[in-house]
């Protein structure tokens, strides 16, 4: 009887360490395939058949290094925006580790670059901004975090960024998304970070991974079609 019961919990063991790894090998072997990313936010059809769709509008913005940055910036890139906040105890620092798991990913690809702003300007300041880059070892050409005017950041992340709806007329808004912008400045996709298991964790990841090789093969056709 005592072995049986051994056996069983072994067993259980077994299951719990093996099925989480068995579950990361799928996700590290799991194959790309090209989806054409839809635009979102309102479009507008226009008579000739033409379509408008939603555009950031530009913002200006206080980097770490404290210089004023604003969207053309990133000209000519694929810029991938989080929302976020150096005190945050838990949901930012989950997030921005799974953000800077996604830049690494994408050193190689200059036209690939993050933007993480903080909607804490009053205690974010530039050192601190720039000591919080530090803790996620940010190549700051890459990633960049930065602040400015919170009624400004504010309204931009509600209106344009279409993050934190959910939190319309709040004094404090947060969201654990992140936003992949194509050139244009067309939002692509929107994709949550979080998740309850390490697997599910890993997948959010390789989702945003997915979502940004789908916008560089468009880009890559593009190219290829005008030869």
């Amino acid at each position: 009887m005592v072995n049986g019961k051994r056996k069983i919990t072994m067993a259980a063991i077994a299951a719990i360490v093996i099925l989480p790894i068995i579950g990361i090998l799928m996700l590290a072997d799991a194959k790309w395939v090209h989806q054409e990313l839809p635009y979102l936010g309102n479009t507008i059809d226009n008579p000739d058949g033409s379509k408008e769709y939603h555009t950031l509008s530009d913002i200006n913005l206080i980097n770490q290094h404290g210089k004023r940055i604003s969207l053309s910036d990133f000209d000519s890139c694929i810029l991938v925006v989080n929302i976020f906040f150096t005190s945050c105890p838990e949901v930012c620092p989950a997030m921005n580790k799974q953000v800077q798991v996604v830049a690494e990913e994408f050193r190689a690809f200059p036209n690939v670059r993050f933007l993480s702003i903080s909607i804490d300007p009053e205690n974010d300041s530039v050192p601190v901004l720039a000591k919080y880059a530090q803790e996620y070892r940010a190549d700051l050409y890459k990633r960049t975090f930065a602040t400015g005017n919170k009624k400004l950041i504010y309204d931009w992340v509600l209106n344009d960024l279409l993050l934190a709806n959910e939190q319309r007329g709040s004094n404090f808004i947060h969201d654990d998304k992140v936003v992949i912008v194509d050139k244009a400045l067309h939002i692509r996709s929107i994709l949550a970070t979080q998740g309850v298991r390490y697997t599910q964790k890993l997948e959010r990841v390789k989702h945003i991974q997915d979502d940004i090789n789908n916008l560089l093969y468009e880009y890559r056709k593009k190219d290829m079609d005008k030869r």
